[in-house]
């Protein structure tokens, strides 16, 4: 063969070997295929018969790839696998042997002959394994070099510019191999740490694209869903993830925002059923928005899990509108169903009832067994009650030991009252406690929709009925009536006048002298409350106070006693301060022993009058029923009112059903006598030996013993010898103004025999 012929020989294998070289760089997956490929092709093309590949390393050095190509016929010595494994075996700086030397120069180099190069710092491994020339070109990356191809021959081989200029070529192609490498791995790190970023979300994060199918999925919605990314990727979001009776309602969604562009659930929160990978529906909120890059629409979404949150929710709803006891709806439940009911009543004909129930005694329960055998008792209530009921009535707990009972679809009251006599009926089957059984009844009152109703006029009718049960001898039911109704429009009437009263000062007090057994004398004068109507004239406090409790207006009316009583006495004290101490008693009624301000509104009563309690004493009387509905808080209260020098006094004694007990734990100074027992004092051995009985026990405790209601000469004798320290009633004086109490305190007795 001619040498033009070889020469043209060889320019055509170069041209084969650079498309072979194109074509490896284009169709390898990795850099490495392509390296591994190029290597080979290289090798059997120039026929040199061993390469290797280097990478550059972070550090800016060279390290075996582990790539070699070696020629089966390459007639290699016995050591050129101690060779190849220490040059895998170390690294190559910049400048060090040949591969060192290309790094650093960044183009190809040339060894003809290893034994005359003293750079060849593998020079003894190459002669023990017949490795004579080699040569080495870089791969780059712009002007870094991130890897060296080298390849040896056994024979001598001058150095050839044209193979050199060959393999610089390949280097090119096979740098963008490496750059194509690199943007993959850019990308695929930024992906990976866009993936990172949206798995540590604690919300699920969804991707679409314009066909419906998922394109992006984090680690939360993988929780949420059930789907792995890998399975769910590229499915249809609609035939995953969405209720079916969505469906239809998400792709007509998808189709008009593609058509119009106009969005009109993007950007919002939105509660939506969502269905899991295992079939199950479950709630989700979900936030939807929308990008557009390449013309191309893509959609995303944060969504989810609310299950736990929407269980709350109905929890809390369920807490607020039921009783929390019995699980029987509440005062407000009732109230809300009542005015539906009482919206419907005119679409048919039937009539509506409410009944209300009040269980007789209950208190006796809490007292006798304690409040956790109260509780199992009102559940047991409520159960019986749900027991006798129509499918559309509806029993709700009010409070306390108070039920309600809404019926419908009552044509009649007789239809009410069947129900009210099951309701009886069903509750006076004992109930069972431990070793215990309890027998209850209960009160009820009925109340027949009008066409004005509203809710609160109807529950409060059927109140008033069931406190005209009570008021009848209890365990039975009464219908709300004409007669009653009469009697709400006079209380409305009174409550309203009664709150005039006391800013237009129509309040009065009047006084009734307490005299000394022994004398006569006056020692106390107790402050009773009167109002001065302007049409009815002076009423008692039998005629109002009732209501006042009822309503509260105790609260402000007691605190006007308080303070007149006062003023009255700081009048007296100063006109009569030769006199001996004079004290002056209040009564007190329940709803003012709760008040938590009581002690504090005292204080600043005795403080405002400047009352010496050394000179006059300041009575607070309270009914022995008060005292017992809570006796612990009770005792709290008076031991702090007797902190300030305040006289109290039991009153009405003997008519509770308290144990004797209390009177030594609570801090008294009187007992005061109902004058039930009084009246008969004077014939009835049995009251003498109760009277008898009271003043040698208050005695014993260091009490002083009061008795109402005298009126005559043989009861204050009767009562003297028993020993009572202080008497009152109308023998002595009638309540009076305080105008005409003067007189009275300057008398040296009050005995009308004297």
């Amino acid at each position: 063969m001619t040498h033009t012929a070889a020469n043209t020989d060889t320019a055509m294998s170069y041209l084969n070997l650079l498309k072979d070289i194109a074509i490896a760089a284009n169709e390898a997956a990795t850099s490495r295929d392509a390296l591994v490929a190029s290597l080979r092709s290289v090798c059997e093309t120039t026929r040199w018969p061993v390469g290797h590949v280097l990478l550059s390393t972070a550090s800016c050095q060279l390290e075996s790839a582990q790539i070699w190509h070696v020629a089966d016929d390459a007639g290699l010595g016995q050591g050129f696998d101690v060779f190849r494994t220490e040059t895998e075996a170390r690294s190559f700086s910049a400048g060090e042997g040949l591969p060192g030397r290309v790094l650093a120069n960044g183009s190809p180099a040339w060894i003809a002959d290893a034994d005359k190069d003293c750079n060849y710092v593998r020079r003894d491994l190459a002669r023990n394994a017949n490795l004579t020339s080699s040569f080495a070109f870089p791969i780059h990356i712009g002007t870094e070099v991130v890897a060296v191809l080298e390849f040896f021959a056994i024979e001598r081989r001058p150095p050839s510019a044209e193979l050199l200029d060959v393999m610089t070529h390949v280097g090119v192609q096979l740098g963008r191999v490496f750059e194509r490498q690199a943007a993959d791995n850019a990308i695929a790190a930024h992906n990976r740490r866009n993936q990172q970023i949206l798995d540590s979300a604690g919300d699920a994060f969804i991707g679409m694209d314009a066909n419906g199918r998922v394109t992006a999925w984090n680690r939360a919605a993988e929780d949420v869903f059930g789907w792995p990314r890998t399975a769910i990727l590229g499915r249809s979001l609609t035939e995953t993830i969405v209720a079916e009776q969505y469906r239809g309602a998400h792709a007509q969604g998808l189709k008009r925002f593609l058509d119009t562009e106009v969005p009109r659930v993007l950007g919002q929160h939105l509660e939506l059923p969502a269905i899991h990978q295992d079939g199950h529906e479950f709630p989700i909120e979900i936030t939807l928005w929308s990008l557009r890059t390449d013309n191309q629409w893509s959609f995303y979404a944060f969504a989810r899990d609310i299950t736990a949150r929407k269980a709350a929710e109905r929890d809390l709803k369920h807490r607020a509108l039921h009783d929390t006891l019995t699980g029987l709806p509440n005062r407000a439940l009732l109230s809300d169903r009542l005015a539906q009911q009482l919206a419907r009543r005119d679409i048919g004909r039937l009539g509506l009832a409410v009944l209300f129930i009040d269980l007789d005694h209950f208190k006796r329960v809490n007292d006798s067994f304690g409040h956790e055998a109260g509780d199992q008792v009102l559940n047991e209530v409520a159960d019986r009650l749900q027991r006798c009921l129509r499918p559309a009535d509806t029993a709700g707990r009010l409070s306390g030991d108070e039920f309600l009972v809404i019926c419908p679809e009552v044509s009649k009251p007789r239809d009410a009252v069947i129900i009210a006599q099951r309701l009886l009926a069903e509750l006076i089957s004992p109930i069972r406690l431990k070793d215990d059984s309890v027998f209850l009844s209960a009160s009820i009152g009925v109340a027949f929709a009008e066409a004005d109703s509203d809710p609160d006029s109807l529950i409060g009718a059927a109140d008033i009925a069931m406190y005209e049960a009570k008021s009848s001898g209890r365990a039975h039911y009464e219908l709300f009536d004409q007669r009653m109704q009469i009697q709400v429009a006079s209380r409305l009437r009174i409550e309203s006048e009664l709150r005039n009263a006391l800013d237009q000062g129509q309040l009065r007090l009047h006084f009734q002298p307490i005299v000394s057994a022994t004398d006569a004398s006056v020692v106390a004068l107790e402050a009773l409350l009167r109002w001065q109507h302007p049409q009815r004239g002076l009423l008692l406090p039998g005629e109002f106070m009732h209501i006042a409790e009822e309503t509260g207006l105790i609260v402000p009316i007691g605190a006007w006693v308080l303070e007149e009583a006062c003023r009255q006495a700081r009048h007296w004290a100063l006109e009569h301060r030769a006199d001996l101490p004079l004290w002056v008693s209040v009564n007190l009624s329940g709803r003012q022993l709760a008040q938590a301000d009581l002690v504090a509104m005292v204080e600043r009563t005795l403080a405002s009058a400047a009352i010496d309690p050394s000179r006059i004493q300041f009575g607070l009387e309270i009914t022995e029923t008060v005292v017992m509905r809570d006796p612990e808080a009770a005792a709290e209260t008076l031991r702090a009112l007797r902190q300030l020098g305040v006289h109290l006094s039991i009153d009405d004694f003997g008519t509770g059903y308290s144990s004797l007990s209390y009177l030594k734990r609570f801090p008294i100074d009187t007992v005061k006598v109902d004058l039930s027992f009084v009246t008969g004092i004077a014939e009835d051995k049995s009251d003498q030996a109760i009277v008898d009985a009271v003043t040698r026990l208050a005695h014993v405790l260091g009490l002083s013993v009061v008795a109402e209601g005298v009126e005559t000469q043989a009861q204050a004798e009767a009562l003297a010898r028993i020993g009572v320290d202080y008497l009152q009633g109308y023998r002595y004086a009638r309540p009076q103004a305080p105008e005409h109490i003067g007189n009275m305190l300057r008398a040296s007795s009050l005995d009308p025999s004297q």
